[in-house]
């Protein structure tokens, strides 16, 4: 959010670009965690997030510029960074203060997603479908070679469009899931009689 205050659209990609890079390359961790069995996570789900998110940032942001600084991908860096500061910052505490984590902190790690998992799924979706006609040839493998495998990238984000939104409603659903477990019948009672 400052940098989109202090410098505006045309520095997004310039101020906060390298560092979701970096940080998205980090969360693959969250997949091999889960896999390892040291979180409880799925590693499934945990693949498909990363996943998600890494051929938006990876594969398309960072190779067309046309799209670094345009408004939507200030919006989902806007939603990404919001959601993972909290998330982050309740794992935190989880594993320093155990059980003891603030009520409204637990509401808000189950209650935010709500609004941010759909504008960031839009966003995700705005972005490529505004980078198919920049992609063309772009993460291709052309037949014939050695591997008789071929791969267009523009035509995999064509078909991904639309089935986008059929692959991200069971991991949004998903959240609902965890939502009512962690915070079970009663939350928002309880949550009313802390304030």
């Amino acid at each position: 959010v400052f940098t989109l205050l202090n410098r505006g659209l045309s520095k997004v990609w310039v101020g906060a670009g390298q560092m979701f890079v970096v940080t998205q390359w980090l969360a693959l961790l969250e997949t091999v965690h889960a896999a390892a069995g040291v979180s409880k996570s799925s590693a499934g789900t945990a693949f498909a997030q990363w996943f998600g998110k890494s051929n938006v940032l990876l594969a398309i942001l960072c190779f067309v510029p046309e799209l670094q600084n345009s408004w939507a991908t200030a919006m989902l860096m806007f939603v990404w960074s919001s959601s993972e500061v909290v998330r982050y910052y309740y794992y935190l505490l989880t594993i320093v203060m155990g059980t003891t984590i603030p009520e409204r902190l637990t509401w808000l790690r189950y209650t935010i997603f709500i609004p941010m998992y759909p504008i960031g799924m839009l966003c995700e979706l705005l972005i490529m479908v505004l980078a198919r006609p920049h992609i063309k040839g772009l993460h291709s493998v052309s037949m014939p070679n050695a591997l008789n495998f071929g791969f267009d990238y523009q035509a995999f984000i064509s078909a991904l469009v639309w089935v986008y939104p059929l692959v991200w409603l069971p991991m949004y659903l998903h959240m609902f899931k965890l939502r009512a477990k962690k915070l079970g019948d009663g939350s928002r009672d309880k949550l009313k009689k802390s304030q």
